[in-house]
């Protein structure tokens, strides 16, 4: 009898198993069963009953994960496709990257499918899919509708040259906003519309970027401007029609889309918060409590031929509206800024080093892993030498994680090395054993995180020893040779998944 009532209890503790495992259709791949859609996976935990919050935070992290897919597909296809095309060289580095914030504030506002929904336990899973057809027409009205606004406001310009110099150079600035976002949209647009421009012809007729520069430096002067000039000029509009009493979070300047961050663009980001404090006593709060914030502002660096963009958005948390503008900053005011402090460090090599990466990258599907720190949210990160970043990653399936490191001298590194993710640890931030303090030398630090469903094979380092019971693992090899080695397996292992995601963070001394 004890017998009987032994296995019985064993069928219930099992079926009870069965009901409350992760959905298969969350890690598994079902590209091949949509292959017309983008995918997107999310879940969320279900805080006191409260399933529609879980939902919606699901279908967040769903949309997170397909703009992630997006801009990371699209920028590697480009990569490949200019450089078949033998435009490579003469195409700006930067302007292969796209903005994962910007893509996802798109997704949010177009056509969006939720695949599958399931709850689980005190789980919500959900699963979206973005139509690629949905996508291209979306991005091509988006084009069109933004070629036809340049051409009126660049027309208002013109009429108010001589007679409103200071309201004729916003409408010069407004022209330049949008010729960049025709710029990024027309990276998703060809890559979606399989490599055929079908829109050259209306954006040859629009005045370009040096044309309306030209006019900007005439009508800009020869004074250069303060920092606080700027910073003052840049905020004035936005904060006119803002609440008295508020709460903000703002990011570190980001230099284009690269993610990096200057000297210039983390002290502008300071002054400017400053500013706002000082003419609003709104109160300022930490990136990880960016939930809380009333307003979370994010600024952009667009370097130019004659001088640089400062780009500045708003977003409301209550309401979701979005407001922004843009200064431009002429030769003069950059030069005495000094060009060395409004590029990152080692710029050049940073952003070869993040082509590289963006080449090797693949995603799969099924197996997917994500990377934060203490500071780590959706921006541009800063770290002070002596600051001690803790590393967590979550991944959906049990596996093994690599963490490469590249300093910013481009020293490459290995900085743990198929550490097991077991069963019951998935779907959850896991703190990585790893004991940082950031150092020398200052600059772009990058990383790139692989996660394996199997062991890993060995990479070539050796250990160097710092004193103080400090050392780091130099790989000796070529990090695009090691991710291709790595991922050599999957073609004599049909069932092995793999995937990688690439991180950044800006190191300054304090």
């Amino acid at each position: 009898m004890k017998k009987n009532y032994f296995i019985i209890t064993l069928f219930f503790i099992l079926i009870y198993t069965m009901s409350y495992a992760i959905p298969n259709w969350y890690t598994d791949n079902y590209a091949d069963q949509f292959p017309s859609y983008f995918i997107g996976k999310g879940y969320a935990k279900i805080e006191n009953k409260n399933e529609a919050e879980a939902e919606k935070q699901a279908k967040d992290q769903a949309l997170r994960d397909a703009s992630t897919t997006i801009s990371c597909t699209v920028s590697g296809e480009t990569i490949s496709h200019s450089e078949e095309e033998g435009l490579g060289k003469e195409t700006k580095a930067s302007e292969f990257f796209l903005s994962e914030t910007k893509v996802k504030t798109d997704l949010k506002v177009m056509n969006y499918k939720v695949l599958k929904s399931e709850k689980d336990k005190n789980m919500m899973y959900v699963m979206i899919g973005i139509p690629f057809e949905d996508l291209r027409k979306s991005y091509k009205y988006k084009i069109e509708n933004a070629v036809q606004n340049i051409a009126n406001e660049f027309n208002i310009a013109e009429d108010l040259f001589s007679s409103n110099p200071k309201q004729a150079i916003r409408k010069y600035e407004s022209c330049i906003k949008k010729l960049q976002d025709i710029t990024e949209n027309m990276n998703i647009y060809l890559f979606l519309n399989k490599w055929y421009n079908d829109l050259s012809s209306k954006l040859d007729e629009l005045p370009s970027k040096s044309q309306i520069e030209t006019k900007l430096t005439t009508l800009s002067g020869t004074t250069p401007k303060t920092s606080i000039e700027l910073a003052t000029e840049l905020l004035a509009p936005l904060l006119k029609n803002l609440e008295k009493q508020a709460s903000f979070v703002i990011y570190p300047m980001e230099f284009e889309n690269t993610g990096f961050v200057s000297e210039f663009g983390n002290n502008f980001s300071e002054l400017l918060s400053n500013v706002i404090t000082s003419q609003t006593g709104w109160q300022r709060f930490t990136i990880k409590n960016w939930k809380v914030a009333d307003y979370i502002i994010r600024g952009k660096i667009l370097e130019s031929d004659n001088g640089m963009y400062l780009i500045l958005n708003v977003k409301d948390l209550q309401n979701g509206t979005e407001d922004s503008n843009q200064l431009f900053v002429n030769t003069i005011t950059c030069e005495t800024i000094g060009w060395e402090k409004i590029r990152p460090e080692n710029l050049k090599q940073a952003l070869q080093n993040k082509l590289a990466l963006y080449n090797a990258i693949q995603t799969d599907n099924r197996l997917k892993v994500d990377m934060q720190t203490d500071k780590m949210s959706d921006g541009p990160v800063v770290y002070y030498y002596g600051d001690e970043p803790k590393i967590l990653v979550r991944a959906n399936k049990s596996c093994y994680i690599r963490l490469m490191y590249i300093f910013s001298d481009n020293t490459k590194t290995l900085l743990i090395d198929n550490y097991h993710i077991a069963t019951d640890q998935t779907n959850q931030w896991i703190q990585l054993p790893l004991d940082l303090e950031v150092c020398e030398p200052s600059g772009v630090e990058q990383m790139l995180v692989q996660a394996s469903t199997e062991i890993m094979p060995s990479l070539n380092v050796k250990r160097i020893n710092l004193g103080d019971d400090s050392y780091i693992y130099i790989i000796e090899t070529n990090i695009d040779n090691q991710i291709a080695k790595t991922r050599g397996l999957k073609i004599k292992n049909p069932k092995k998944e793999i995937t990688e995601r690439s991180y950044q963070w800006t190191v300054f001394e304090k």
